[in-house]
C-alpha cells in the first residue's frame, strides 16, 4: 500500500472556509466539533444596517441618521462531488438535516462560524437560502444562506496574529534502528506558539531506511543516514542522525 497522505487544502482553499456545527444556542460547540460545510468556491457577509432619519435636525445641510438594527446575513457556495469523503461536515448531511427540521415544525438551526481576513464570525444561525446549480457531472456547485437565530450568539473577533516558526529540532538527535524494526521520531517546533507548525519528514537514504509522514522511521538495510524535517513555515530543517543495524 503506498499511504500517502491527503491535502485536504487543495479543493478547501485554505481562505474559502466556513464550518458548522450541530447543537443549541446555550453551548457553543467545541473547535473538535466544527466541521467544514464543502469544498468553497466563495463566502460573504452583509450587515444590512437598517437606519432612520430625522427630518426635524435641519440645523446644518446633512440629515443625521442612527442605525436601529441589522440584518446580518453570512452567504456561502461551494462545490459538491458525489464521491469525496472528506473530513467535512458534508452536503448530504446538511441538506438531511435541513429537511429533517422543517418537517419537525423545528427552525434549521445550526452554528455558522467563518474565517474572513482580519476577522472571524460566529453564531447560532437560520438556514435561509439552500439551492443548488448544475448537471448530472460530478461536480455540482450548491449555494446557502444564513441568518441570526439568536442574537446574544452573534460574536466577531479580530483573527489572532501569526507567529512564525524559529527553529526546529529533532529527539531523539540520533537513534538507532534494527532492520525491519521502527523508531519514533518527534520535531519539537519553536516557539511552541508557533501558528504553523507542519513540515515534511524525509530519509537522505531510502535504501537503508524510510520515514513516515508522522516520522516514524523503519530499518530497511545496515548503514548511517540523516532523517529531517523541514517547516512549511520558513523552511526551517531539524535533523537525526540515523544508524540502521542487521537484526
Amino acid at each position: 500500500m503506498q499511504g500517502c497522505s491527503t491535502d485536504n487544502s487543495k479543493l478547501f482553499g485554505r481562505a474559502v472556509v466556513l464550518e458548522v456545527a450541530l447543537g443549541c444556542h446555550d453551548v457553543i460547540p467545541a473547535e473538535s466539533e466544527r466541521q467544514a460545510l464543502m469544498a468553497g468556491t466563495s463566502k460573504g457577509f452583509d450587515f444590512s444596517p437598517n437606519t432612520v432619519t430625522s427630518d426635524a435636525d435641519d440645523t446644518k445641510g446633512y440629515v443625521e441618521n442612527i442605525v436601529t438594527n441589522s440584518d446580518f446575513t453570512i452567504s456561502f457556495e461551494g462545490e459538491v462531488r458525489k464521491r469525496d469523503k472528506l473530513d467535512q461536515f458534508g452536503v448530504g448531511k446538511y441538506v438531511k438535516y435541513y429537511n429533517d427540521e422543517v418537517k419537525a415544525g423545528r427552525q434549521p438551526t445550526i452554528w455558522v462560524f467563518m474565517d474572513y481576513g482580519p476577522v472571524v464570525f460566529a453564531g447560532y444561525m437560520v438556514i435561509t437560502a439552500l439551492s443548488s446549480d448544475g448537471g448530472s457531472n460530478d461536480i455540482v456547485s450548491l449555494s446557502t444562506e444564513f441568518k441570526v437565530a439568536d442574537s446574544d450568539t452573534i460574536d466577531v473577533q479580530l483573527t489572532p496574529d501569526e507567529v512564525s516558526v524559529d527553529s526546529v529540532a529533532l529527539t531523539p538527535a540520533t537513534t538507532s534502528v534494527v532492520v525491519g524494526s521502527t523508531r519514533q521520531l518527534t520535531a519539537n517546533v519553536s516557539p511552541t506558539d508557533a501558528t504553523d507548525k507542519t513540515g515534511t519528514w524525509a530519509s537522505s537514504d531510502t535504501a537503508k531506511f524510510t520515514i513516515s509522514t508522522s516520522g516514524l522511521i523503519t530499518g530497511v538495510a545496515a548503514g548511517t543516514g540523516n532523517a529531517t524535517f523541514t517547516t512549511n513555515d520558513g523552511a526551517k530543517v531539524g535533523t537525526t542522525a540515523v544508524t540502521v543495524t542487521a537484526s
